[in-house]
């Protein structure tokens, strides 16, 4: 059901006698979040990974039943006793799955080397690409940042037309933001989403995360665009499997809208406060709206978070109100009056919050999932409860 935005009222100031009828009449979404979060429980369980962090396993061990065509090397080792050569055959499919055992076996530098021996001794091999990818995740994995650059960088140009290659770019873009380098993650991203080798996923995730980058570096109407543009690529894809990326779009979208929202300000002078408020509330309406997008993709890390915000757009709308300058011609007498009447008003975005809250824990439930999201809810159960309890004893 489409949120509908309840009207802002600007009402007249009366008489001189100290009394006043508020002057800001707030109304919000319409649509309470808990009911939007409870139809969004997932049908099953999903998986939940970090944002921003990208796949590092090894390929699966190499099947004996399945014939290799990759390079086979023969070497002459030796001589028998009676002169014959002494031949040693050494398989790249084996070279790579005895390299897959050792990491898989926590034998982390002797993987390194069985892949760095796969990469300089069979360059041309479709699994050298695949080995420098499995030592940056190796690297990556152990927090060694620096080298796990340097290695997607070394793929990224040994193999540009490897699909590795690829996934090397917006690894890389990815490990930038992640370290709060947003102008590299940019220039990376650019690079990558200029390639002709990309799908639509790549280009959905590529979009997804430069939308983000764009965000974090204050360039909303760049952002808005780049996240718009990976949610018109995943609209053209004929499927994806995973919802990650075309859902991190979506809330994002909603952070665009959200950040407007925050810089908004209410102001006098008296005929502003009803106009200002009312477009701080739309911005609010608008982001909600988006975020519910995201929520409807069913990704667990991804609906926590945008139950979050749906959540917490109300305590934000509260702020905004109570918080609001008094009206200029308004008495000193008067203020009392007037505090109690807008925080009555207004009590039921935090009602709305606490219960929205509560609901984004449910959904964490139902998903098998604890995020920073949910984490985040919890505290909030706690932090308005509080402040519906003071604000319970002032109105005694």
């Amino acid at each position: 059901m489409p949120l509908r935005c309840a009207a802002l009222l600007v009402c007249a100031l009366i008489g001189c006698g100290g009394r006043a009828q508020p002057v800001l009449r707030p109304g919000g979404p319409s649509t309470a979040p808990a009911a939007d979060l409870d139809n969004a429980r997932p049908t099953q369980p999903s998986p939940v990974r970090e944002d921003g962090e990208r796949p590092g396993s090894a390929a699966a061990p190499h099947d004996p039943r399945v014939i290799d065509l990759d390079t086979i090397r023969i070497q002459v080792v030796g001589r028998t006793p009676t002169g014959a050569p002494e031949l040693s055959a050494v398989a790249t499919a084996d070279l790579f799955s005895e390299a897959s055992a050792a990491w898989k076996n926590g034998q982390g530098d002797l993987a390194i080397g069985l892949f760095r021996r796969l990469v300089s001794d069979f360059p041309d091999s479709t699994y050298a690409p695949l080995s420098l990818y499995n030592i940056a995740a190796i690297y990556d994995r152990r927090g060694d940042p620096s080298a796990t650059i340097s290695v997607l960088r070394e793929l990224i140009a040994s193999y540009p037309t490897s699909r590795k290659s690829v996934e090397a770019h917006l690894y890389l873009a990815a490990m930038f933001a992640e370290r709060r380098q947003f102008a590299d993650s940019l220039v990376t991203l650019d690079q990558a989403l200029a390639r002709q080798n990309l799908t639509f996923a790549d280009r959905v995730e590529g979009g997804a995360r430069k939308g983000y980058v764009l965000l974090e570096l204050g360039r909303l109407e760049e952002a808005e665009a780049a996240l718009a543009l990976a949610v018109s690529h995943w609209r053209q894809a004929p499927h994806l499997e995973d919802a990650y990326f075309i859902a991190m779009a979506q809330y994002y979208r909603a952070e665009v809208l959200h950040r407007r929202f925050l810089a908004a300000k209410v102001e006098l002078p008296d005929d502003n406060l009803g106009k200002s408020l009312a477009a701080k509330e739309a911005l609010a309406v608008a982001a909600y709206d988006q975020w519910r997008t995201a929520l409807g993709h069913r990704h667990a890390y991804w609906a926590t978070a945008a139950g979050y915000q749906m959540s917490q757009i109300f305590v934000e709308l509260w702020e905004a109100t109570v918080r609001a300058p008094f009206p200029t011609a308004m008495s000193a007498e008067a203020r009392p009056l007037y505090v109690a009447e807008v925080r009555s008003r207004v009590r039921s975005h935090l009602q709305k919050a606490l219960e929205g809250h509560r609901m984004n824990l449910e959904l964490a439930k139902a998903y098998g999932v604890t995020t920073p999201w949910s984490d985040g809810s919890k505290m909030q159960v706690l932090q308005i409860q509080e402040i519906l309890g003071k604000e319970s004893q002032a109105r005694q």
